[in-house]
């Protein structure tokens, strides 16, 4: 694209001694398609950044700022100093900030020193440090593996003895 042509020409100094280009020469114009979607979307919203809306197509969400949004994603990590609201979807949550809403977390749900969550809280499975807190409504979520129906049901009790039925 950066062809040189070498002239005995003097460099133009403005665009008007610049000659046009001939039709068949003229550059193509951009294929216009959607770029594709990058593996491992990531985005950071640093100190001091405000965020407000809908975070989509994002695999990973590090908040060092101010994020009040819904998000469905893979990864959400509320760094300290960073604040979260609103709600969110994830496989995996490290917060070591504040989360305010509801976060529904399928795998792992880890909870800093430092860290707060706060609202209704869905998660697979739970690591809360010292110093870390939670409040509001907890709920374990029940993965597949919970219900399986492989498993045999729970011994069947005898009634008391003595008791005829």
């Amino acid at each position: 694209m950066n062809d040189t042509v070498t002239t005995g020409e003097k460099p133009a100094r403005s665009l008007d001694e610049i000659p046009p280009v001939p039709a068949g020469d003229a550059p193509r114009p951009p294929e216009t398609r959607p770029a594709p979607r990058s593996v491992g979307a990531r985005m950071t919203v640093g100190p001091g950044i405000k965020l407000k809306g809908e975070v989509s197509d994002c695999d990973t969400l590090v908040v060092e700022g101010t994020v009040d949004a819904t998000l469905v994603g893979e990864v959400l990590a509320v760094s300290e100093g960073g604040t979260f609201s609103g709600t969110a979807t994830v496989a995996e949550a490290e917060i070591t900030g504040r989360f305010e809403g509801e976060l529904t977390v399928s795998g792992v749900l880890q909870v800093r020193s430092g860290g707060h969550v706060a609202g209704t809280i869905r998660y697979g499975r739970i690591e809360v440090e010292s110093g870390g807190e939670i409040s509001g409504t907890v709920t374990r979520e029940e993965s597949s593996r919970d219900t399986d129906s492989s498993r045999p049901p729970p011994p069947r009790r005898d009634p008391q003895p003595g008791i005829d039925r």
